[in-house]
């Protein structure tokens, strides 16, 4: 069964609000914010909401960058993921029980921390074209074995 959800990154001043993530699926690893998609809800409404859970920040408004799909045993995606950035933003990003948050310079990202595919998609979406990425993990998703992307200019 596919799980939908979001993640959502923050920018400001050429800096990208990461988060170490505490409890979880990828528990340990260093990511955007975000979470599963509760019925009834949207992606925007779910990155909104997770942003606030998980750092304490309230999000005025976001750009939809990106739609990935995850698969690793089974021929339908376990994952299918909605990417946001917002640079539109207010407070100040605290930790929870779920994130440390981290502020990480756009040219320095800790991509060793990171899931394998941020690698290959993340700096796209950082650039303004909006990202289609379809990603092959093994069983444990300890180890990507494939992936297809493509990307669109976002218009402004």
């Amino acid at each position: 069964m596919t799980t939908y959800a979001v993640l959502c990154f923050l920018l400001r001043d050429e800096k990208l609000l990461l988060i170490r993530k505490k409890t979880g699926f990828g528990a340990g690893k260093i990511t955007g914010a975000g979470g599963r998609i509760e019925p009834g809800e949207s992606p925007e409404e779910t990155a909104i909401r997770e942003v606030r859970e998980e750092v304490g920040v309230s999000i005025r408004s976001l750009r939809k960058v990106g739609l990935l799909e995850f698969y690793s045993t089974s021929p339908e995606p376990d994952w299918i993921v909605y990417v946001f950035l917002s640079s539109d933003f207010e407070g100040e990003p605290a930790p929870s029980e779920e994130a440390e948050p981290q502020w990480v310079s756009v040219d320095e990202l800790p991509l060793d921390q990171m899931w394998q595919d941020d690698s290959i998609w993340l700096r796209h979406a950082l650039s303004g074209r909006f990202v289609r990425g379809k990603f092959w993990f093994d069983e444990g998703y300890t180890r990507l074995l494939r992936w297809e992307v493509t990307t669109e200019s976002l218009a402004l």
